[in-house]
């Protein structure tokens, strides 16, 4: 596998951190890394040597699922030997580590130190066998609980260092094998800028309004919609009608916040072809899961329709000057072209999309925004899904330029950016108030916001450290399952 340990994106240790958590964190500062006590770093160090070690391998491909189970089954089995060893002691009546642990509670409940709720709380303790049976059946039950962790056990530093250390390994390896099963192929995506700088999508499902005009240069009919921006600026989308084609003008729909998240996630999916040939291929049914919640006949027909749809569109911004001269400032389409097939052996339905020369020169030369993937899949509302991308380049662009992440947004912010089907000012605000609410309330991008006349004073999220490393080094950040 080419795939490098230093090319993998900051921020997947962030994460995984935050899965790890803070109590096995702790105890693995205190019994494995008790010579690097510095925290995060050297649980860092100790995360990267594992998926070194057990991830990152001359095979072509990483099996993460059965990387999974096999660290399932190794974790049940060391518990419940752990369990039998422990329930022998205790029948054998040695000293097991449930009689030592009494002892010392016992001596803290007899010192003056121990209050008296405290000394109420542990009054069955001086009950040696009820005690005894209590912590059999607490440990019984931690053994056949599937989620709970090797290192969970209440008496690991009672055991051998080398088991110690196996089991914070085989814990790690179970939490990044998971991780890594659930993430996206890529986890950074790409905006192109000029999908984020212009209004390209509704804030919901809008029909064309049906015009029609015949184009000399390329010889066909063309149905278009112009939306004002402002007195001199319009945005117009266009569709290429075809030969022989039966035109019904009630079915034309804009692209909207769907057809936003849809190349989002075709995004998501690039490989190596993209990069050489402008192509993506992929599984269609994890976008069926994503957009329907099912993968059924009519959700294969609806994301093929939308998928065309997309791929018919065109999109020019169009300027006129002060002596009422009109000049384009950008035209092209989405995508190339679209081709949605099945495979016969397991009936499996494939996209493959080509995208224009114009998008795919953008993500070229870097005129795109990069974001992470997995902020995109937390939200909901509608507009959001849209303004994710134009509060990053905010962000991305104050910290560039050292500017104040406190920032006035005006409602020509937001309408030069979504194409909003209700002439109402207000109506729209109350729409991005509920986008900022959950932007607030999911702690991404936004840390807190007001209204303010038309307009909203917003404090956008510091750039943190994993994406200044992630974004600003020239990494390529590929994904683990090729």
């Amino acid at each position: 596998m080419s795939v490098k340990i230093q090319e993998i994106p900051r921020f997947i240790f962030d994460e995984l951190l935050v899965l790890i958590g803070e109590k096995t964190k702790e105890k693995l500062l205190k019994l494995v890394l008790q010579d690097e006590y510095d925290s995060s770093p050297s649980i860092e160090t100790y995360m990267r040597n594992i998926m070194n070690n057990i991830f990152f391998n001359d095979d072509d491909v990483v099996d993460l699922l059965e990387i999974k189970s096999t660290y399932h089954r190794r974790r049940q089995l060391t518990k419940k030997n752990w369990f039998k060893q422990l329930k022998k002691e205790v029948e054998t009546k040695n000293a097991s580590s449930i009689h030592e642990e009494r002892e010392v509670l016992l001596k803290f409940l007899e010192s003056k130190s121990a209050d008296d709720s405290f000394k109420e709380m542990l009054k069955d303790i001086k009950d040696e066998s009820r005690f005894v049976q209590t912590r059999l059946e607490e440990i019984e039950a931690w053994a056949v609980d599937v989620d709970t962790r090797l290192t969970d056990y209440p008496y690991l530093d009672s055991k051998q260092q080398y088991q110690i250390e196996k089991a914070f390994e085989n814990d790690f390896v179970y939490i990044i094998a998971d991780f890594l099963k659930n993430a996206p192929r890529n986890w950074i995506t790409h905006r192109f800028k000029d999908l984020i700088e212009n209004p390209i999508f509704a804030d919901g499902k809008a029909k064309m309004r049906g015009n029609v005009l015949f184009d000399s240069e390329q010889k066909a009919t063309i149905l278009y919609d112009d939306y004002k921006l402002s007195d001199n600026r319009v945005l117009r989308s266009f569709i290429s009608i075809e030969e022989n084609e039966e035109v019904q003008i009630d079915k034309m729909f804009l692209l909207d916040e769907t057809d936003s998240e849809i190349i989002e996630h075709v995004m998501e999916h690039r490989a190596e072809r993209f990069y050489t040939d402008k192509t993506i291929a992929f599984d269609l049914r994890p976008l069926l899961t994503r957009i329907y919640g099912n993968t059924s006949q009519k959700a294969y027909d609806l994301i093929t329709k939308r998928l065309q749809k997309i791929g018919r569109f065109s999109l020019e911004g169009r300027t006129t000057g002060p002596n009422k001269e009109t000049r384009t400032t950008f035209l092209y389409n989405l995508f190339e072209y679209v081709l949605v097939s099945k495979e016969d052996a397991t009936g499996r339905r494939y996209a493959e999309i080509k995208f224009s020369d114009t998008l795919h020169q953008q993500f070229i030369t870097k005129q795109t925004v990069q974001i992470y993937s997995h902020f995109i899949h937390r939200l909901e509302n509608r507009l959001s899904k849209i303004l994710i991308y134009a509060f990053q380049k905010e962000r991305l662009d104050a910290y560039l330029q050292g500017r104040n992440m406190k920032r006035h947004f005006e409602y020509t912010f937001f309408s030069d950016r979504i194409r909003f089907r209700s002439k109402r000012i207000d109506s729209n605000l109350k729409q991005i108030e509920a986008s900022l609410q959950e932007f607030k309330e999911a702690n991404i991008l936004i840390s807190d916001y007001k209204r303010v006349g038309n307009g909203f004073e917003i404090i956008l999220t510091p750039v943190t450290e994993s994406e200044k490393a992630d974004f600003f080094t020239g990494t390529s950040t590929p994904s683990l399952i090729q």
